[in-house]
Parts: structure tokens; C-alpha cells; sequence
């Protein structure tokens, strides 16, 4: 798990995008990152097309023959952008991009294109469905691209407010060879901001090919996991084992600990990580804090 040098920060100028501006501005300033902002011109909605990546994806408006109303309007989002970033990152490398097409297929086109190593993204559900809701552009991404992302509590109302970093992480795992991105994205923060990990197992569901965890065995698949890296992450850190109350057990578990990141694994539908995957919109939706979700190399898709 390497450090977090270039970041991709979609912004739709809501107020859950400014409430994430004091994380972005951490992580970026903790790991000497560049940020780049992303926002999408997305009002033509028949021209839902991601950029043209083959080109040298920059931010000059792409091939669509819009009105001189509609290239107006796509003028004002580029001004808008620019002072967004002006307000809010004077002091951070970053970088601006505006591309056309559907929010989330710009994303990822511009995270795979950029080798991204984190997304930080708002969620956002709306009206009646609030609690129910990620926001389908959040969704999306988490479904589609290969790169850690981190998202922001699931709040109804966000506000803006400091971060002076993390203070105490839950690691939420099923004990297996898949678990080790996840075990080294955590001990990383751990490392780097000096807090304390609680290992959280997730047991498989009951059947012949279930096995219980102990704590000795989650903590010894830790440290291994963190190799050379791992003396003096381990210091603090604190084993439980969860079953059957998973999803809802992560939130009351984050609360108990109060914890202020959580990381998870985030496979597909198929496979070792396959609970964690199910559940990760819960999990997002219901966490009092950021979600971090790593997906395993070994279970991305060809």
C-alpha cells in the first residue's frame, strides 16, 4: 500500500463537497499530495460519454456541438471551479480538470487515466431516501474503479469543520489472504497520523467451510501483513470479532471505539470478500465517520 501522492476530488459545489474540503486539505498536506479537482459538465444528458482518454485529456471542452448558451454555461462551471479552488486549496499542489459527460464514467476514466491512488467523495443521498441512499454517483464509483476511495459521513446536513487527522481506526476484515490490502492501508494511517487500530474480524457465515477467528490469529495475520513495516504499529492495537450482527455491528463497534476512520475491503460480489462487498453501501450509509474501501488487486476484474 503506497502513500497517497495523487488525489482526485470530484466536486459538484454541494454543501457535502465543502464539508470534505478540510479532509482532502489534510490528507493532501499529511502526504505531500497533489489534488486534482474534478468537476463533470454533464446538462446535455443525451451526451453521457466519458472524455476521450486516447487525447491528452486535458481541459479543453471536448467535440460536442454545443450552443454558444450551453458553452456559456460550461464557461461559468470552468470560472466557478477555479474559484473554488482559489477559496479553498491556496496553499495545496493541485490541479483543475473539467471534462463533459456523465459524472461518474468522468471519474473513472480520470482516475484510471491519472493512476490515481484516492478518491475522497462525498455521499449524498436525496430527499424522502436520504438514509437510504448513497447518491448514484458515489455508488458508481465505488462499483467501478480500481483505486482506494474514501468517503464522508453519510450526514444529512454536512458541515464544514477541521480534521486534524486520525486518532483512532477500524480495521473491518475477513481473515484471509485478501485481507492484507486492507491490513496495510490501516496500519499506514496508523503509522502515519500515530493511532491506535482496532482489528475487527468479520466470521463467515456458519457452514462447513466457516472458521473462528481468535484474536492471537487476526493480530498474527496483521502483523504479517505489515511486514518490515509493522514494528510500532502494533503497540496499540485491539482485537474483536464480530458475526452475526454484521452490518450494524460495524457502527455500533466504530461508536464504542470511538473511531473516527473506518477501512474495508471492497471485492465483488463473488468471492472471500463477498460480505464485506454486500454490505459496504450499509456500512457507508450508517458509519459516524469516513469510510475508507481498498479493493484487493486479486479480485479486480479483468
Amino acid at each position: 500500500m503506497m502513500p497517497f501522492r495523487r488525489i482526485l476530488f470530484p466536486v459538484d459545489f454541494s454543501n457535502a463537497t465543502t464539508a470534505m474540503v478540510p479532509a482532502v486539505k489534510e490528507l493532501a498536506q499529511r502526504f505531500d499530495s497533489t489534488v486534482t479537482i474534478l468537476t463533470a459538465f454533464n446538462l446535455v444528458r443525451e451526451y453521457n460519454l466519458a472524455p476521450n482518454v486516447e487525447g491528452t485529456f486535458d481541459s479543453e471542452p471536448a467535440a460536442i456541438p454545443y450552443s454558444q448558451a450551453l458553452q456559456e454555461l460550461r464557461d461559468r462551471r470552468k470560472r466557478r471551479l477555479e474559484e473554488f479552488a482559489h477559496a479553498h486549496f491556496p496553499n495545496i499542489s493541485h490541479s483543475l480538470m473539467i471534462e463533459d459527460g456523465d459524472p461518474a464514467m468522468v471519474i473513472e476514466c480520470a482516475a484510471r487515466h491519472m493512476n490515481t491512488d484516492l478518491i475522497m467523495i462525498p455521499t449524498r443521498g436525496l430527499g424522502l431516501f436520504r438514509g437510504l441512499l448513497l447518491g448514484s454517483v458515489t455508488a458508481k464509483v465505488l462499483h467501478d474503479v480500481n483505486c482506494p476511495v474514501l468517503t464522508s459521513p453519510h450526514n444529512s446536513d454536512p458541515v464544514l469543520t477541521p480534521l486534524s487527522g486520525f486518532r483512532s481506526i477500524i480495521c473491518a476484515v475477513e481473515l484471509n489472504s485478501q485481507a492484507d490490502e486492507v491490513f496495510r492501508a490501516a496500519g499506514l494511517l496508523a503509522q502515519t497520523y500515530g493511532a491506535r487500530i482496532c482489528l475487527l474480524s468479520i466470521e463467515p457465515l456458519s457452514g462447513e467451510n466457516a472458521r473462528q477467528s481468535t484474536p492471537q490469529s487476526v493480530k498474527h495475520a496483521f502483523e504479517r501483513a505489515l511486514g518490515s513495516d509493522g514494528p510500532g504499529i502494533g503497540a496499540d492495537t485491539s482485537v474483536r470479532i464480530m458475526g452475526a450482527e454484521f452490518p450494524e455491528g460495524v457502527r455500533r463497534i466504530t461508536i464504542e471505539e470511538s473511531a473516527d476512520l473506518v477501512v474495508v475491503g471492497r471485492g465483488h460480489s463473488k468471492g472471500i470478500f463477498s460480505r464485506a462487498w454486500s454490505h459496504l453501501y450499509s456500512i457507508i450509509r450508517k458509519s459516524p465517520c469516513s469510510v475508507l474501501s481498498i479493493r484487493s488487486t486479486s479480485l479486480v476484474r479483468a
